[in-house]
């Protein structure tokens, strides 16, 4: 299993704190261990791009739970 580097992972940490802001689920642990989940699944499928990866991590949050459980 193959460790991502300490930039990667500070990389996707700072991802997960600023969506969280933005969505206002700081004080909510579980969507935020849900936020994490997801953006560590984007990164493995490839989403290298902080950009990239910030917009959908964004977009996961906003979608109706109905919605993300879906998929």
């Amino acid at each position: 299993m193959n460790l991502p580097s300490k930039e990667d992972a500070r990389v996707c940490a700072r991802i997960v704190k600023e969506v969280a802001r933005a969505q206002g689920i700081v004080n909510d642990p579980a969507a935020v261990g849900r936020l994490t989940v997801t953006v560590a699944r984007l990164f493995n499928k490839g989403l290298r791009d902080r950009e990239e990866l910030l917009t959908v991590a964004t977009e996961s949050v906003q979608m109706p739970a109905d919605l993300r459980s879906a998929q």
